[in-house]
């Protein structure tokens, strides 16, 4: 099949598509919010902001695809939760690191880690033909409560400093680790283990 890749994803209680234009308000929620920030950097002023935004607008844009920022909302109507991304390593693009941020009013929901675990179905099970190898994620260690998503997940620890811990999840281990995920993880992901998309032809 030719064409552009569908980029959509559903999980258990949230749906997520591609940053785009309409979603400026969003991130000026996330990057300027302190509380948000608390284990990232500053909080960002308004241009910012918006020069950040035009840059992952842009990112969203490229082919190949080596980055890729998805809003994420309430499947139930609830308007937007946060956002995940996937960078990928330009030294080894079979390896892409996740990342994970949340609106205030929807942190220790659990809508974060079904968000991550669509991500991950989709993207090990090759809904989009990246070819992935190995997802990583990292977190500040002054916030452990973050290594909870990917602790989950079947992740497990690959390195850990003073300053950040980096988790690593590789595709080989996914189908038991993804076996042994909490209910709150599962729901209804379009891709499923061992399961070709059907879209594994398109361009990414």
């Amino acid at each position: 099949m030719s064409g552009a890749a569908d980029w959509d994803y559903a999980a258990r209680r949230v749906g997520a598509r591609l940053v785009d234009a309409r979603d400026r308000a969003l991130y000026r929620a996330l990057y300027s919010d302190a509380g948000v920030m608390a284990h990232v950097g500053a909080a960002l002023a308004p241009a910012a902001v918006d020069a950040l935004f035009a840059k992952v607008c842009a990112a969203n844009a490229r082919t190949p695809a080596m980055a890729r920022y998805w809003r994420v909302d309430d499947a139930r109507g609830g308007g937007p939760i946060g956002q995940v991304s996937m960078l990928r390593d330009a030294a080894d693009p079979r390896c892409a690191d996740l990342g994970v941020m949340l609106l205030p009013q929807w942190q220790n929901r659990g809508v974060g880690l079904s968000a991550l675990a669509g991500l991950v179905d989709a993207l090990l099970s090759d809904r989009w033909p990246l070819a992935l190898e190995t997802l990583t994620a990292r977190h500040a260690a002054a916030n452990p409560n973050a290594g909870r998503l990917t602790g989950a997940l079947g992740f497990v620890v690959a390195s850990a400093d003073a300053a950040q811990v980096l988790w690593r999840l590789d595709r080989r281990d996914w189908p038991q680790a993804r076996a042994r995920w909490p209910a709150a993880a599962l729901g209804r992901q379009r891709a499923a283990v061992a399961v070709a998309s059907d879209r594994s032809g398109e361009s990414a």
